[in-house]
């Protein structure tokens, strides 16, 4: 009945007619039988039957206006409003003041003014009632010697402002509560529709049965899954035996505890049921997701198509300059006169050999999943070893390189296959020869060890030109070179390696970010108790 102040509460206007209509014949009754007097008191009976009948007829009158609305809402709660002063104060002062069950009436007749109204409409009629109500207890106690109706009309006063301002009060608490109810009844209608948009959209399945498999709930691409494509009518009332029995036993059977969580089926098409319980009021429901497996493996087989082409045009593009020259090389040895020149030609020829074997070998090793066999070594004493035979090796073909070793620690225990470890390292520095290699000529590779986040770091860093900020997310992709002796798996079979061994490969900023060169940082787990702080000085080995 309550509602906020400016809003038309017709419902709340039928309802205080009805009780008006009520009181009038109450008193009408009263003054018509001999009960009037001892319950109302009539100093004045005239007036009282007078004024009865005249609430009777007004009540009807009301009733007939509120029938055919002939005035607008507020027009009639004021109407109302002043009808019950008016006839409730005269009927007051024909029973001798405002006391007994006539102030009940007023009381009430105020609270339901300030329910119609609210605000300062309400405040205005208690106002009205506490004056008429004073004006009728001083009237009466001049009239009348003998009775003193001030202190009970001012308790009677007091309580039309209290219980006005209580109804204004809990008017305003109930249309915040009703504003706060309408928010969240919108909320949960968004949600609701856009949990339903994103269902209808989605590529998925989606069907809510009971357990007899009544479906009280199917999306779009469930009755594709189900229907073989044909479009049913979404008002029809499915039960899933019809649709599929097959899913329809794998649930009932998942129901009684048989039957797991998920199965795949063949027909009509390949699919995966997924079974998933729901308590709703209603009782338990089951939540089905299909998934369109057919769809799945098409896109698996266009994916393995597109792999497998892209590798065979990046194979036939690696091998093809190669036969090219071997080709070359073998029209022109029969033709060749001197021994130096056969020899030159068979060099050609074994050399183009050799990449095309070891591009053979990269694309297998690429391809194999590593078998990793580790073993606990001191990573600063192999290093060592690393770096002494990648010294030898360039002093023997005459390069000028240098490398060398910077350890944080003594020792770096850690487990790891050392046969990756060797082709990691061994990668990176043929890296660093081909695409690190200064203007100059003099390649200087520093190793550097370190304990940091519970592993130990190995960084390999060159004064080569940096790589560009373009090429940098495509480096360990397979296949993807910048050099023309390259296979582009160097890195890619590395970083397979590295992860393989639990650890990681990545290319880092230098420390001093103005300096040139690029650095790769190979992390490795520590073995158990090695915490990379037993060291007490730093070493360096050239």
């Amino acid at each position: 009945m309550i509602q906020p102040a400016g809003m038309e509460n017709w419902r709340g206007l039928r309802l205080a007619n009805a009780y008006r209509l009520l009181l009038a014949l109450a008193l009408t009754a009263a003054a018509l039988t001999d009960r009037g007097p001892a319950v109302f008191g009539q100093a004045d009976a005239s007036l009282f039957m007078l004024t009865a009948w005249a609430y009777l007829f007004l009540a009807m009158a009301f009733e007939w206006l509120l029938e055919l609305r002939i005035l607008p809402f507020r027009p009639q709660a004021h109407l109302h409003t002043a009808g019950d002063l008016a006839c409730l104060m005269l009927i007051a002062h024909a029973s001798g003041g405002p006391e007994g069950p006539i102030a009940l009436a007023l009381v009430i007749a105020i609270g339901i003014a300030a329910v119609l109204h609210g605000g300062r409409a309400a405040i205005g009629y208690a106002a009205i009632g506490v004056l008429l109500v004073l004006g009728e207890a001083i009237y009466a106690s001049w009239t009348q010697t003998d009775a003193n109706h001030l202190t009970n009309s001012g308790f009677l006063g007091a309580a039309l402002l209290l219980i006005t301002v209580l109804v204004i009060a809990f008017e305003r608490r109930a249309a915040l509560w009703e504003h706060q109810s309408q928010a969240r009844e919108r909320e949960v209608r968004y949600l609701s529709e856009l949990a339903l948009r994103v269902i209808e959209q989605t590529d998925n399945g989606i069907i809510v049965s009971d357990p007899d498999g009544r479906i009280e709930y199917i999306n779009a691409a469930a009755r594709q899954m189900l229907d073989e494509g044909d479009e049913a009518d979404e008002a029809d009332d499915h039960r899933l035996p019809d649709l599929h029995p097959g899913v329809c036993d794998a649930l009932r059977a998942w129901h009684a505890g048989h039957g797991g969580q998920q199965q795949d089926f063949d027909r009509p098409r390949r699919l995966r049921a997924q079974f998933h319980r729901i308590e709703t009021a209603l009782g338990p429901r089951a939540l089905i997701v299909l998934l369109d497996l057919s769809a799945e493996d098409e896109r698996v087989r266009r994916d393995k198509l597109a792999a497998l082409g892209r590798l065979i045009a990046s194979i036939a593009h690696e091998v093809r300059n190669p036969l090219s020259s071997i080709r070359q090389a073998a029209e022109l040895l029969p033709e060749s006169d001197t021994p130096a020149e056969r020899r030159q030609l068979t060099e050609i020829i074994t050399r183009h050999s050799d990449r095309i074997n070891r591009l053979v070998e990269d694309v297998l090793g690429a391809a194999r999943a590593p078998v990793v066999h580790t073993q606990t070594v001191d990573l600063i004493d192999w290093l060592t070893q690393f770096v002494e035979r990648r010294r030898e090796a360039w002093q023997a073909a005459g390069q000028p390189f240098t490398i060398r070793l910077d350890a944080a620690a003594e020792t770096a225990p850690a487990r790891v296959d050392t046969t990756h470890l060797w082709q990691v390292m061994d990668n990176l520095c043929d890296n660093a020869e081909r695409h690190g290699c200064p203007a100059d000529g003099r390649l200087a590779i520093r190793l550097q060890v370190e304990a940091a986040g519970g592993r130990w770091q190995i960084r390999l860093c060159d004064n080569g030109p940096r790589i560009p900020v373009a090429d940098r997310d495509a480096l360990f992709e397979p296949f993807y070179t910048t050099h023309s002796q390259g296979t582009g798996l160097g890195l890619f079979v590395s970083r397979e390696l590295a992860l393989a061994n639990r650890g990681e490969l990545a290319l880092v900023e230098p420390v001093a970010t103005d300096a040139p060169g690029n650095c790769f940082r190979l992390c490795l787990p520590m073995t158990d108790g090695a915490n990379g702080t037993a060291t007490t000085q730093g070493q360096t080995r050239d």
